[in-house]
């Protein structure tokens, strides 16, 4: 009796070793269900897809180029880093997918956005300077140049009239000016002042006395002696001054370009990024356009200032939010918080100059001169009769800061996906290939256990694909050439974590136990390298996707994500599975499992009770 006592225990042992697999599977089932619902909710109840990259489905890139007025050398590699992680904050809070902003060479900055409903204008601003500057209005004059254009275009397609119809807008527009800006810079004078090519040097002149040897000695001294605007007479000798370049007006004294009508808003809007940037001087600058007439909103004008030195600046601002002005609900403000020495400075401002009119200057452009009513110290409001989209995009620009250098749109292209798609094509391919190499070789060596590899594959494919679906949705995330490339890398992983599983199962059936016992005992010694595997992996992507901009953390984002979902796999699916298995005699039949066991009947009965 007591030998059959003894001959029972180990056999008990084993028994209560033996891995309830149910919940397992149970479990498994309830993160796919999960995901699936998640990502097909995120997608409004259609099949999900991944957001695909820039190469993989288009979108726009642009190139940014440091341009520093009188310096011919490039931005330091520290001003470059500043200004890219500025630019990448201004372009993640437009919502855009996974942008990539990196540094190229010594002076440029790539911005790349994938997507077809880009706003191209939007993305053009994110390269804008951003500086803020508070200026007391000395003088101003309405700029109709741009009306008088667009009247003398319509005037042949129009019927004979005497003359007094064409004239009546003009008439309006001096007498009654529109108190604010309403409407955002004409589409042309936009498309001027924000696309500009880098200035090249037969476009700039190098200095001032240049600019007056261009236009010669007479208009110099008659414009130089002006303070207010010329008469006819004056004007005729002046003409030389509408045909320099922005570049070159930019170098002109403010009193010059205020006074002379031959320098029109339009030229004064297209000068380089900063061109009215210090504080200290008197500048010249415009307001975005008006509509001159209530019937016809295409016929704009635009406010020419003169503007004295800048006590209070951007600088000095701590916060900047969105809200809509208590005088009309229909309208967005910005509203402005200052710090304790900005109170102090806003608050002389306002104390020193009621009642007079104060521009808000962005850049080179007014977007908001409202009159001073009373003493405010530590905030103000910022209205330009802005969109929500615009007093956004103003509020970001604030709060993430000035550029620590200028810069223009070099270029802005539209990448069409056509290239992508082929690679992407074939990168699907050479994985589906190298997925079925890899099934075949576990067929042929591993026979029937290949079917437990191929049921892994698929349920990692199960979960990978709605969680990178859901991803998409909710955090932005894109699927990018280099991101299939960390998929593919991680299939060979995957197959790593399966032989390293079966060679144990191998091994402990070549000592002489049985299927049954071999499973168990091979899993324990199997899981501690699989997961030291699976560590090493993980600090690979992780460093490498904080160290790495561009691509390459797309590839160390799914290379992570691939590694997490196959001990994921390996542990609720691969293994479960093989116990399974291990209970019924198909993987005791070396024909069909490839599982060579050296054991006789008897020595697997003490191996297994060992």
């Amino acid at each position: 009796m007591a030998s059959v006592t003894g001959a029972d225990r180990p056999r008990k042992k084993i028994q209560r070793k033996r891995l309830p697999v149910a919940p397992y599977f149970v479990a498994l089932f309830l993160v796919l269900a999960i995901l699936w619902v998640a990502a097909l909710a995120g997608s409004g109840w259609k099949f999900p897809t991944p957001k695909l990259g820039l190469d993989l489905q288009g979108g726009l890139s642009m190139t940014l180029t440091a341009y520093q007025q009188g310096s011919d050398e490039p931005p330091s590699p520290e001003t470059m880093e500043q200004a890219r992680q500025i630019i990448e904050g201004r372009v993640n809070s437009t919502g855009v997918s996974e942008p990539e902003v990196y540094v190229e060479g010594n002076e440029n900055i790539v911005v790349n956005v994938a997507g077809d409903d880009i706003d191209e204008q939007a993305l053009r601003d994110v390269g804008a300077p951003a500086e803020l500057r508070f200026r007391i209005v000395t003088n101003s004059v309405a700029d109709t140049s741009a009306l008088e254009e667009q009247l003398a275009e319509e005037a042949p397609t129009e019927e004979p009239t005497d003359g007094a119809a064409s004239e009546e807008p003009t008439a309006e527009t001096s007498e009654t000016p529109a108190e604010d800006a309403s409407e955002t810079p004409s589409e042309e004078a936009t498309s001027e002042a924000g696309s500009g090519q880098a200035p090249t040097t037969d476009e700039v002149a190098a200095t001032l006395d240049e600019v007056w040897a261009k236009v010669g000695p007479d208009a110099a001294a008659a414009a130089q002696a002006l303070t207010a605007a010329p008469d006819e007479a004056t004007s005729a000798i002046l003409e030389p001054f509408g045909a320099l370049t922005p570049e070159e007006v930019a170098l002109l004294p403010a009193t010059v370009q205020f006074y002379l009508p031959q320098i029109t808003c339009e030229t004064l809007d297209a000068r380089p990024p900063g061109a009215v940037q210090q504080p200290d001087i008197e500048v010249t600058a415009c307001k975005a356009p008006e509509p001159a007439a209530a019937d016809d909103p295409s016929l704009t004008f635009q406010y020419k200032y003169l503007l004295q030195p800048a006590t209070v600046l951007g600088s000095d601002v701590t916060s900047a939010d969105v809200g809509t002005d208590q005088a009309n609900l229909n309208q967005f403000v910005v509203n402005v918080q200052f710090s304790t020495e900005g109170a102090e400075k806003w608050g002389a401002l306002t104390t020193q100059n009621l009642q007079s009119q104060v521009a808000i200057v962005l850049d080179n452009e007014v977007v908001s001169d409202p009159t001073i009513q009373e003493v405010s110290s530590n905030s103000t409001q910022i209205s330009g009769d802005f969109s929500a989209d615009e007093a956004n995009q103003l509020a970001d620009q604030l709060n993430f800061g000035s550029l620590p250098t200028n810069f223009v749109v070099q270029t802005v292209n539209e990448v069409t996906a056509t290239l992508g798609v082929d690679q992407l094509e074939a990168g699907v391919f050479a994985m589906a290939i190298g997925l079925l190499l890899v099934i075949i070789y576990c067929f042929i060596y591993y026979r029937v256990i290949g079917f437990v590899v191929l049921g892994s594959l698929v349920v990692a494919a199960a979960i990978l694909y709605p969680t990178v679906s859901l991803l998409g949705t909710q955090i932005g995330f894109t699927m990018t050439l280099a991101g299939i490339a960390g998929f593919v890398v991680a299939v060979g992983i995957t197959a790593d974590s399966f032989v390293v599983y079966f060679e144990r199962i191998k091994e402990e059936m070549a000592g002489g136990r049985s299927v049954r016992s071999a499973v168990p005992r091979a899993w324990v010694r199997a899981r501690r390298t699989i997961l030291s595997a699976s560590a090493v992996s993980m600090i690979s992507a992780i460093v490498l996707y904080i160290l790495a901009i561009g691509p390459v953390r797309g590839f160390a984002f799914t290379l992570g994500l691939s590694t997490v979902v196959d001990l994921l796999v390996v542990f609720v699916f691969t293994h479960p599975l093989a116990e399974w298995m291990a209970r019924g005699r198909v993987l005791s039949n070396q024909h069909l499992s490839g599982l060579h066991s050296k054991a006789t009947p008897a020595t697997a009965d003490a191996a297994a009770k060992a």
